[in-house]
């Protein structure tokens, strides 16, 4: 049975008592994008220690953002997260695959756009259909770039 990395269970702890769920969500993409730019560093620094121990943070995240997506609330934005991070964890295996440090720092610059937009709703707190949809758009946006770099 798969269980949450302990240092992800720890942040939640924390988190979980500090902050709001939306507040929390954006703390965990800029962790993702911290981490996959310090991986991009350590490629670029043949540090493959470093980099083996970032790209692995960088994964857990993502593959936790994954797992916590509620396709019957979330709807079209859920589907569309589902694959933004399906195409990043591709990406990122490709990009460590072949020592490439710059397709690491291409899907920390996809997880931006998201991120912002979840900082958006964590200071509003609320989500109107408006901000749905724009949300909705600049997701497709993304997914439509990230298919393009394959």
């Amino acid at each position: 049975m798969y269980s949450r990395p302990r240092g992800i269970a720890n942040y939640g702890k924390i988190a979980n008592t500090e902050t709001s769920s939306l507040k929390q969500v954006v703390m965990l993409y800029d962790g993702a994008i911290k981490f996959l730019n310090l991986t991009a560093a350590d490629i670029e620094n043949k540090d493959f220690v470093a980099k083996a121990e970032h790209s692995n943070r960088a994964f857990d995240i993502i593959n936790y953002l994954q797992s916590i997506l509620n396709f019957e609330k979330g709807g079209e934005s859920a589907v569309i997260l589902d694959n933004l991070y399906r195409s990043i964890t591709v990406l990122m295996l490709r990009a460590s695959a072949e020592l490439d440090a710059g397709l690491m720092r291409k899907a920390a610059e996809l997880l931006v756009p998201v991120r912002d937009a979840w900082e958006i709703n964590a200071q509003n707190q609320t989500v109107s259909p408006t901000e749905t949809a724009q949300t909705n758009a600049a997701l497709g946006k993304i997914a439509a770039t990230v298919s393009m770099a394959f």
